[in-house]
């Protein structure tokens, strides 16, 4: 088939792109701002934040909910979580109705003070919430000598009481955001063929804060903030880093008619999500968003996990997954490949129990072996993996 010269064409697409016929924003439509709320009072956030609230002094100012709502939309139409931007969509992209139903007072647009008290109230209620959830308080407008600074982190360290429940706090009400959408996922039937796999996965949160400055002895803005160093990478970001947990598929050798090579056509959700400094409980965070997942009854499959898992100790991470019922797919270096040691007489063959009298041939099929060879294997090496199976030890039925 022949493509229209315009496709062909970089410079003539460009011109017939569609664009906006007024500078004025975008509005959001009623039904999405409707949307937004509902996840917000389904998730049950909004009773855990009320209830922390509760009887603090001082006016109380604009709803949460109204911050929280006007974020959400800011980060799914513009990719923001800057209260500068939440305060344009409260303002100006939303619908009159849309503002009544968040309690957000009519303001004339060409009125910049009544604009600004309006922003300012925003701030205040941010603020509120964050005195009563942080665990150590600091002041965000300036960067606090190091050794100020380390002891404001060693509240989201330290085992005293107060500091550990807002931590669980803060932890329960990100899980509620997350879950909510995999719960009416899970009601409307759209899991249905998903057998349960999932896939985790640290990955970087940058902040836009400097780092920590030994030389001039001052600490970042984020004072928890660390380099996260990603897989293979010299070049670390600061910031935080972020466990994910993802509902993932597997493939069919002989690909599936209904979902090309996926075996299930179901949403690939985040399942759960968990904000670290980088490099602390890599592995318990995994778990907890795993055990997060156990109230809803979701099944239980293959739990695939990069290097960062492979190195962590078994009682962090492999013990409490096995026990929850997933079966691990590590990743393994290639000095970790082949007969890895053993378990009450069983042989522990790439990640898998095996007989010990598996033949040594066909245990150390992979020893020393690179990446490439192991991920597209030739002839010889996939009958030696196939010929390894009747040796695997199997679960007990009951």
């Amino acid at each position: 088939m022949t493509l229209p010269r315009s496709w062909r064409d970089a410079e003539k697409a460009r011109r017939r792109r569609p664009r906006p016929v007024t500078d004025a924003p975008a509005e959001i439509p009623d039904s999405k701002v409707g949307q937004v709320d509902f996840l917000l009072h389904r998730s049950g956030a909004l009773d855990l934040i009320d209830a922390e609230l509760a009887g603090r002094p001082g006016p109380d100012g604009l709803p949460v909910r109204t911050v929280l709502a006007g974020l959400l939309l800011a980060l799914h139409y513009q990719a923001s979580a800057n209260l500068a931007d939440a305060c344009r969509v409260l303002l100006d992209q939303i619908s009159p109705t849309a503002r009544s139903w968040l309690h957000v007072p009519e303001i004339e647009p060409g009125d910049p003070w009544a604009r600004n008290a309006f922003c300012q109230r925003v701030y205040r209620s941010f603020d509120r919430l964050t005195t009563a959830l942080d665990p150590a308080r600091t002041d965000r407008r300036r960067r606090l000598p190091l050794t100020e600074a380390a002891v404001h982190a060693s509240a989201w360290e330290d085992a005293d009481a107060e500091h550990v429940r807002r931590r669980d706090l803060l932890q329960q009400i990100s899980d509620r955001l997350v879950l909510v959408t995999v719960q009416l996922a899970h009601r409307r039937g759209l899991f249905k063929g998903w057998q349960g796999d999932a896939g985790t996965d640290t990955t970087a949160f940058p902040a836009w804060h400097r780092p920590h400055s030994k030389r001039r002895g001052l600490a970042s803005v984020e004072i928890t903030g660390g380099w996260h160093f990603s897989g293979g990478s010299t070049e670390g970001e600061f910031g935080y880093s972020a466990t994910l947990l993802a509902s993932v598929s597997r493939r069919h050798p002989a690909g599936h008619p209904a979902a090309g090579t996926r075996v299930s056509r179901h949403p690939q959700l985040i399942l759960g999500a968990a904000l670290d400094s980088p490099g602390k409980r890599v592995g318990p965070n995994a778990v907890h968003t795993l055990q997060a997942l156990v109230p809803l009854g979701l099944p239980i499959g293959l739990l695939a996990a990069d290097r960062a898992y492979t190195d962590q100790v078994t009682e962090h991470f492999q013990s409490h997954v096995r026990r929850l019922g997933y079966q691990l797919a590590l990743d393994y270096k290639q000095d970790q490949r082949g007969i890895q040691g053993s378990h009450l007489g069983a042989a522990l063959v790439d990640g898998t129990l095996a007989c010990p009298l598996m033949p040594e041939p066909l245990a150390n099929a992979t020893t020393g072996l690179d990446d490439k060879t192991v991920i597209n294997p030739d002839e010889t090496l996939q009958q030696r993996l196939a010929a390894r199976e009747p040796y695997f030890l199997k679960r007990s039925a009951t």
